[in-house]
């Protein structure tokens, strides 16, 4: 469950840090995002067409929100 949150609210604030924060090397850093997972993998049937796929996007910020979150719940429970 904490990842979870980590993710979600890393990936808010790291929109909003794009929006916010002018050009430049630190929004630069701070927004980049490296993005792994499965490719799309379409089935189709004829009447039903199933699409499969997972995808991920990690920038700093939410690599840090997702640690922050984690060593809450840690701490909280």
């Amino acid at each position: 469950m904490s990842l979870v949150v980590g993710f979600i609210s890393g990936s808010l604030v790291s929109q909003l840090l794009k929006m916010v924060l002018p050009t430049g090397v630190v929004r630069d850093f701070l927004t980049y995002s490296v993005d792994f997972g499965i490719k799309t993998v379409e089935l189709n049937l004829g009447i039903l067409k199933v699409v499969f796929g997972l995808s991920f996007s990690f920038t700093i910020v939410s690599l840090l929100f997702i640690a922050c979150v984690v060593y809450y719940f840690k701490w909280w429970l």
